[in-house]
């Protein structure tokens, strides 16, 4: 029997030694009945947490389109050219070289000034009256200053269209108005007699005589924008046409007279 409690010592000794490295479940008791392990209680699954959707990438508002500004764009017709001479001045030579030289002197000036202009013709070309009108009117012009020279009267003789206002109101926005190309001017008799009153104030002030007048004249009438002919006299018996400082005087007077218009031109509806 002695072998049996030795045998049991050992094995009670191997258990505790088991125990205390934590190999084996807990098993014996003194009476060498193992008691069974209780099982972890399990945790209540946790359900997944929502997905909140994400928020959409800001979208910038849209921009709405900013109208087309309207530009201002001063055209300048030269008168007569190429087979046209148009009047003798004397010592100022042909009236289409006179027109073309104060078309040109004028473009500088108003370029200078930050205002675009366009020539209907810069060089010695023969142009119909269709052809000058059509260059004003494609380009949507805000103003147009046919130029012309005469050997007699004194000063500036300014002149608008005849025409007579339409019998039907023009529509609101002239520039996309269907207008009879031989009578286009009639509708812009307004804004013409107001250009005409900016350059004889200017012309007065500078103490240059000026004459005005209503004439039917192409391609005046045929153009679709405030529009009026210049016609440039003598000063005086002391200042002829030819005088280089008179045609500046004239070159500069209309320059600050277009300057003037294209602020009034901005405020009109």
């Amino acid at each position: 029997m002695r072998w049996i409690k030795q045998l049991q010592s050992e094995r009670r000794a191997w258990t505790l030694a088991l125990l205390v490295l934590g190999l084996v479940c807990p098993t014996a008791s003194a009476s060498g009945q193992q008691t069974s392990a209780q099982p972890a209680t399990p945790q209540a699954a946790q359900p997944p947490s929502p997905q909140l959707p994400s928020s959409p990438p800001s979208i910038p508002a849209a921009i709405p389109p900013r109208p087309p500004e309207l530009r201002f764009v001063v055209v300048l017709d030269a008168a007569h050219g190429g087979s046209d001479a148009g009047a003798i001045l004397g010592i100022a030579g042909l009236e289409k070289n006179y027109t073309e030289a104060l078309a040109i002197r004028l473009h500088a000036l108003l370029g200078a000034r930050g205002v675009r202009s366009i020539f209907t013709r810069d060089d010695d070309a023969t142009l119909d009256n269709d052809a000058r009108a059509a260059v004003a009117n494609r380009a949507n012009a805000s103003a147009c200053i046919l130029l012309h020279a005469t050997p007699t009267g004194n000063g500036v003789h300014l002149f608008t269209s005849s025409l007579p206002a339409p019998a039907q109101p023009a529509a609101q926005d002239l520039r996309r108005a269907f207008l009879p190309w031989q009578t286009a001017q009639a509708s812009f008799g307004t804004q013409s007699l107001r250009l005409e009153s900016n350059i004889n104030a200017v012309l007065t002030a500078q103490h240059i005589p000026v004459l005005l007048g209503r004439t039917s004249l192409m391609p005046l009438d045929s153009m679709a924008c405030p529009a009026v002919a210049i016609e440039i006299a003598p000063l005086n018996a002391e200042t002829p046409l030819g005088d280089p400082k008179y045609q500046q005087k004239i070159a500069e007077a209309l320059t600050s007279a277009l300057l003037e218009w294209r602020s009034d031109w901005r405020s009109q509806p």
